[in-house]
């Protein structure tokens, strides 16, 4: 934690006072999240560390400060600190704010992930006429290029791109077209040429001193880089400590005994290493949090330059569906077990799989001309 800014500052200290800290260190948002944690903050903290805006923020501040408690007590038993039984309580207590976080961010996802799901995947009668489009190619191909003409767009997207390999991928192609604004300076150009080792070199530097993080890495173009950098540091770093390589700070216990059977030297080297392996840790899930969070971004923004396209697309399936009236109403008939009662939204407990399976039900039963008896359904 930062010299200037302690748990006993932070207890005193509203939102508005602390959120420029939070913007610019976070071991300060660290520290704030382990102060709400073990005791009274004020209630504007509470409430802005709940918040959408800081949600993911906290939980991986959390998830810093319960990895660095575990580390504090493993040194601490080790060197038999008399302030150890207190270290301890505020672990747990700090380990079990974070599983709270955790689960709280857990459903803002989902519900955030409902939220960007296509129209279509939420709707009976949109899935209804997708279906339909799928079915009846050469005539919703037509109304497509008619609509298109009207609307004086271009028969192709300029906007469509081909599948990315990866979401790291879609975040630089988002870049190089300006979907997402980030200037590109000689520190962030120097990385992207450097070698491998000298970006894990940084990356390393980076997860030991808090204090001297290199926002260069959180550059869009050079998470894939960091991502690889920690994969090496980890694999490499678990190996030489014993432990299972994979991103987690809830680390196998250390058995005592048999550390204080080795040289003070070598002791101290596998809990510092251990240590180390935690706040990798750390970093990866922030990485992985910007990973998220650009993504999103690069989708969002690319999606609403193709809107013009999309509502063309729209217009020729609600023209289609006007044409085939029995078969749209066949077809949403085929989802009521899916909907919510009396309309034609899809719940939200269908899984993606179970619509899936429905779906493909359904297209074949338009294929083999069955989609009538859906029409009989009680």
């Amino acid at each position: 934690m930062p010299s200037y800014m302690k748990i006993s500052d932070i207890r005193g200290m509203t939102y508005h006072e602390l959120e420029r800290w939070w913007e610019v260190d976070f071991d300060v948002l660290v520290t704030t999240a382990v102060a709400e944690a073990t005791g009274d903050v004020h209630a504007t903290v509470s409430e802005a560390l709940c918040s959408d805006d800081w949600l993911e923020q906290w939980a991986d501040a959390l998830y810093a400060g319960a990895g660095e408690l575990a580390s504090s007590v493993e040194r601490m038993t080790y060197g038999r600190d008399t302030r150890l039984n207190n270290v301890k309580r505020r672990a747990g207590v700090v380990h079990q704010r974070m599983g709270q976080a955790n689960a709280l961010l857990k459903t803002r996802r989902a519900e955030q992930g409902w939220e960007l799901l296509a129209p279509h995947l939420k709707d009976a009668r949109l899935c209804a006429l997708s279906i339909l489009a799928k079915h009846h190619v050469e005539e919703i191909k037509q109304l497509r290029a008619e609509e298109l003409t009207r609307r004086g767009l271009p028969e192709l997207n300029p906007l469509d791109t081909p599948s990315y390999r990866d979401v790291f991928e879609a975040i630089e192609d988002a870049v190089r077209r300006d979907l997402i604004t980030a200037p590109t300076g000689q520190k962030v150009r120097a990385l992207l040429a450097a070698s491998p080792r000298e970006v894990t070199s940084v990356a390393a530097g980076d997860a030991t001193h808090q204090q001297e993080r290199c926002d260069d890495l959180r550059h869009p173009l050079l998470l894939r880089r960091w991502a690889g950098a920690l994969e090496h540091l980890r694999d490499r770093h678990c190996e030489l400590a014993g432990i299972r390589p994979e991103f987690t700070t809830s680390l196998a216990a250390l058995d005592m005994r048999e550390l204080r059977a080795m040289t003070d030297q070598d002791a101290w080297d596998i809990i510092n290493r251990r240590r180390f392996v935690r706040a990798l840790a750390q970093r990866w899930r922030e990485c992985q949090m910007h990973v998220r969070q650009l993504g999103r971004t690069a989708a969002q923004r690319s999606d609403d330059l193709k809107q013009p396209w999309y509502e063309a697309e729209r217009a020729a399936r609600e023209e289609l569906g006007r044409r085939r009236p029995e078969q749209v109403a066949a077809l949403v008939a085929g989802f009521a077990s899916f909907c919510e009662p009396g309309t034609t939204r899809l719940r939200r407990d269908v899984t993606s799989r179970s619509r899936g399976q429905l779906v493909r039900e359904l297209k074949a039963a338009l294929a083999d001309d069955r989609w009538r008896r859906l029409l009989e359904a009680p």
